[in-house]
């Protein structure tokens, strides 16, 4: 004879525990942001790389260095997410910004022989384009910038 446990089957409804009010805040509003906001830290330069400098038509004698770089090269994605992020803290000071020339596209390569490119990512000082430095070292390139001096 089988005995039957009344209710035993059935699932109570309600009995569903939620999170608190601010996690569930939290999760569903100020993660998403965060999440998009590191995202972009990490996407934004890469975009920057490879879609700008169209036609770079000359450069920025104001600019505190130039940086020749092609986007294909390992050493220049290492170097270029710190000059675009120099860049763009430094937005409002011409003298302090760093111009970029993606020497792979076709409407740049002229720098190339205009400025005896040899390998990148080249450094370059606009109003003296014998004072060049070919490094990945944030240091030597910030040294550079500011004083010109190469410390090898």
């Amino acid at each position: 004879m089988k005995h039957y446990i009344k209710g035993g089957n059935e699932t109570k409804k309600g009995t569903k525990k939620q999170l608190p009010k601010p996690i569930t805040i939290i999760v569903n509003k100020v993660l998403p942001v965060i999440v998009l906001l590191v995202a972009g830290f990490f996407f934004i330069p890469y975009v920057s790389m490879n879609f700008q400098n169209n036609d770079v038509k000359g450069l920025n004698t104001k600019a505190e260095a130039v940086m020749f770089y092609n986007s294909t090269c390992s050493h220049c994605q290492k170097v270029y997410p710190k000059i675009f992020w120099h860049n763009v803290l430094n937005f409002n000071n011409d003298d302090k910004q760093i111009q970029t020339i993606n020497v792979q596209n076709p409407n740049n390569k002229h720098y190339i022989n205009d400025f005896a490119v040899q390998e990148t990512p080249t450094f370059m000082k606009p109003n003296n384009p014998d004072m060049k430095l070919v490094s990945t070292d944030v240091k030597q390139i910030n040294n550079f910038a500011e004083t010109g001096a190469s410390d090898r």
